[in-house]
């Protein structure tokens, strides 16, 4: 219509197409995210430490704030998931396995997929050569109106592996509710550890987490010092042994065989690598402060605090309160002993003293 079929920018952005185009990248893991979600997760990451005027000395201590202020969140986070257990909302089998597996905030992505299950039919079944083929409708609800979609699993029960059609597993790393309907239609309550990614663990080990940091306060831990004599050797090693082939292939089938007589999947069951933080160490200090100076300390009374809201003095009056009072004096001066109260005049009206009625 526009007579660009010569336009270059446009032929190599049409070429370019499977790197930008979410459709072509939908089969490709990306944890979720986007390229602009993740430039604007790292604008948000500093945007409480740093502006436009920021000196590069500043911009140093800033950045080592940040940091700490991350790793301390992450520990609260790890802290959280190893101590508390969300509770499942439905009755399926197979949301205990991720319950116990994955943290928090991944297990919520995972019970509301299986809540979103309830929207999904099979439709048809056709055995294939590949596998069962599971036509699987899912009612969408768009501007009032529901609407169905279609999507296509492909079930091999023998190896326990299936694919979607809408690849969210393969682009998130969750399991999608289209596979989790067949699954439960197979009445099958146990899902695979591939299905499982170790990135969305609980007690996954972090490489990094073996790093010494050097925030006041902090403590290095003997798995931290260890990993760190370790690589030490392993980069002497590895120097040693890089322009030797067969040097290098003996090397590696050696380590090879010991990982797997160390049962390294094991080992990472654990986590004693969580680092104990200042606050914690802080918050435990003080609780034995307060012990020690309640068991030594004479106990006082309570101190006396005014009562709050404005002073009685400084309060407006009404009308009819300034009358009362001013009514109240006019009749002690004007009545003896045994008189009876008289009537006063007010604004041209004859009004009798309320003390008269309340007697």
């Amino acid at each position: 219509m526009y007579g660009l079929q010569n336009n270059d920018w446009l032929i190599g952005i049409f070429r370019e197409r499977s790197r930008w185009v979410p459709c072509f990248l939908k089969t490709s893991f990306w944890a979720g995210t986007s390229i602009t979600q993740w430039s604007e997760g790292i604008n948000a990451c500093f945007d409480e430490y740093v502006h436009s005027k920021t000196s590069l000395k500043q911009f140093v201590e800033q950045y080592e704030r940040a940091l700490r202020s991350k790793v301390e969140k992450e520990f609260q986070e790890d802290f959280k998931s190893l101590s508390q257990m969300v509770p499942c909302i439905t009755r399926f089998d197979m949301k205990r396995q991720f319950q116990i597996a994955y943290t928090i905030v991944k297990f919520k992505e995972f019970q509301q997929e299986l809540t979103e299950k309830m929207y999904c039919d099979i439709e048809s079944i056709e055995d294939g050569s590949f596998g069962t083929k599971y036509v699987v409708t899912e009612d969408f609800t768009v501007r009032e109106r529901i609407k169905e979609k279609k999507f296509e699993i492909v079930f091999e029960r023998d190896k326990c592996t299936f694919s979607c059609s809408c690849h969210l597993f393969e682009f998130r790393g969750i399991i999608c509710r289209h596979p989790i309907t067949v699954l439960i239609h197979n009445k099958l309550s146990v899902v695979p550890d591939k299905y499982i990614l170790r990135r969305w663990r609980k007690n996954v080990s972090r490489l990094y987490m073996r790093v010494k940091i050097n925030y006041n306060g902090w403590i290095i831990t003997p798995g931290q010092l260890n990993y760190e004599k370790l690589c030490e050797a392993f980069t002497n090693v590895a120097d040693l042994v890089a322009n030797n082939d067969d040097e290098t292939r003996r090397l590696l089938e050696w380590i090879k065989s010991k990982v797997s007589d160390l049962g390294i999947s094991k080992l990472r069951s654990g986590y004693d690598h969580i680092l104990v933080s200042p606050l914690s160490k802080k918050v435990q200090s003080d609780h034995v402060d307060d012990a020690t100076q309640a068991s030594t300390c004479k106990v006082l009374d309570p101190k006396y605090t005014k009562t709050k809201g404005a002073p009685k003095k400084l309060r407006k009056k009404g009308p009819l309160e300034k009358y009362y009072k001013k009514s109240k004096v006019i009749v002690k001066a004007s009545k003896g002993k045994n008189s009876q109260p008289e009537n006063i005049e007010y604004n041209n009206v004859f009004i009798q003293p309320l003390d008269h009625f309340y007697k």
